[in-house]
């Protein structure tokens, strides 16, 4: 055989592996794109697209044709930041095997898609026909899901910075821990002292509720889980405030550490603690706030109520019989009952609310929830009635329409303005809240004088209840 046959020979042989190790990599992509898996190809040394399947022209949104010789970094804004050219290189040399990056893709000048990509080398070594392969991953969702979990948090340290919470650790076993700032100052301390050993902590806390704090102390919590436990502080230290610590046990650095967050909550105490004042005439609501059921007749008389619905009315099931439901409604409910009432003999189900006369006078609110009864010749002959005690939520509603009322006024206050505001419901004279704001006292009765004014009132009471239906709105 001569030089020409034989040369000739070795480039056909060359020619075919290439071909094959060509044929091979078409195969393997066309594989991937059968298992929804986007693939593409990459030249090591032009660093540009040389082979792509559908799934990964579907992912970027670009044709495959389009694809093809493209700069991967113009489909890969991050590649010179992500290292990829030198990972690639990488690759090729022999030193790593594989290399995995998430990167965004761009698509139409717009960073819209994340996809976790993984690059491999193709083909042997020493032979300068090496291709890398990638694959792609949309990982969109989990990555916009994790921006907006680390934007949550970054929202949530800032309003802890701006509320009253103050937080704690303590290492198992440590006789004191770690205070926050906020923590120091919620409990009359000095932030620049060492942190309170617990027995010295007690003596902070109200004596009625010590007992409470310490059966907390010695609860024996597992990592991850949590308790609560309220109290008051000691009113030795100042005006009563209350509080809600809760604690979490976690691990770090191979120590269990019980991590907990304290909270004032006196404001929340003393407007839960004015509701409670005014709903003693709801006693019997509040004792029997489940569902009641009651069967009508044609002429709207009970027929029949179980002993929830009657507790409603402050009568027994069996004082009820023969009543006219038209008699225990209130009156600004009357036309309505009757215009859903005719509803019912229509076939018309559906849920209203009303205000019903209870026995000892006074107007509670139901949900009541009623359907048409029908004898068995298809006849119209009363409704059935699920009865819902609403009271509690109407009330609330009611002081969720007051804070929203407080806070719009509160809006018109200069910073300022907001500030001498906060000091005098606090409680503090001209001369302290002058002091606290480097102030003279003239420009503090100013400003609480422009406060009074812009807020319609003529005393501390009522700045005060502004203070705390403005606070509810909040929680």
């Amino acid at each position: 055989m001569t030089n020409d046959s034989n040369d000739y020979s070795m480039h056909h042989m060359q020619n075919s592996i290439e071909e094959n190790q060509v044929a091979a990599l078409d195969d393997f992509i066309d594989q991937l794109e059968r298992f929804g898996i986007g693939c593409f190809g990459v030249d090591p040394k032009r660093l540009s697209i040389v082979k792509t399947n559908a799934v990964f022209n579907t992912f970027v949104g670009i044709d495959g044709d389009e694809l093809v010789g493209m700069p991967l970094k113009q489909l890969l804004p991050e590649m010179e930041i992500s290292g990829i050219a030198d990972a690639i290189e990488s690759l090729i040399d022999g030193r790593e095997s594989k290399f995995v990056r998430t990167l965004y893709v761009q698509r139409n000048g717009k960073h819209q898609r994340w996809g976790r990509v993984t690059f491999v080398r193709w083909g042997e070594r020493d032979q300068g026909d090496e291709i890398v392969v990638a694959t792609a991953v949309d990982v969109t969702e989990s990555v916009r899901a994790e921006q907006e979990r680390e934007q949550t948090l970054q929202r949530m340290e800032m309003a802890q910075r701006h509320s009253q919470v103050g937080c704690w650790e303590l290492v198992k076993g440590a006789t004191t821990g770690w205070w926050s700032r906020q923590l120091f100052e919620m409990f009359g301390l000095s932030p620049n002292q060492s942190p309170p050993s617990f027995g010295q902590f007690l003596e902070l806390v109200h004596p009625e509720d010590r007992e409470k704090v310490v059966n907390a102390h010695k609860t024996e919590l597992v990592l991850q889980n949590s308790m609560e436990v309220e109290f008051r502080r000691n009113p030795d230290i100042g005006e009563m405030r209350w509080f809600r610590a809760k604690v979490k046990c976690i691990e770090r650095g191979g120590e269990v550490i019980w991590f907990g967050t304290t909270q004032d909550i006196s404001e929340r105490q003393q407007i839960e603690s004015a509701l409670i004042s005014s709903e003693k005439l709801y006693r019997e609501i509040v004792e029997s706030a489940a569902e009641g059921i009651s069967v009508v007749d044609v002429d709207g008389n009970i027929v029949k109520t179980n002993q929830v619905a009657a507790n409603m009315f402050g009568y027994e099931p069996e004082e009820l019989v023969g009543v006219g439901i038209f008699d225990l409604i209130g009156e600004s409910s009357k036309q309505s009952l009757a215009s859903n009432f005719k509803k019912r003999a229509d076939g018309v189900s559906e849920a209203t609310e009303y205000r019903v006369k209870h026995r000892d006078g006074h107007e509670v609110w139901v949900l009541v929830s009623s359907r048409p009864l029908y004898d068995d010749l298809g006849d119209f002959c009363g409704t059935r009635n699920t009865v819902i005690n609403i009271t509690h939520r109407k009330l609330a509603e009611e002081m969720t329409r007051k804070a929203e009322i407080a806070k719009a006024k509160l809006e018109m206050l200069s910073d300022r303005e907001r500030s001498v505001f906060t000091l005098v419901v606090a409680g503090q004279m001209n001369k302290v809240i002058a002091k606290r704001l480097d102030v003279s006292e003239k420009t503090v009765e100013r400003h609480r004088s422009n406060v009074m004014k812009k807020l319609g009132v003529k005393g501390i009471a009522e700045l005060v209840r502004i203070a705390l239906e403005a606070e509810s709105v909040q929680r």
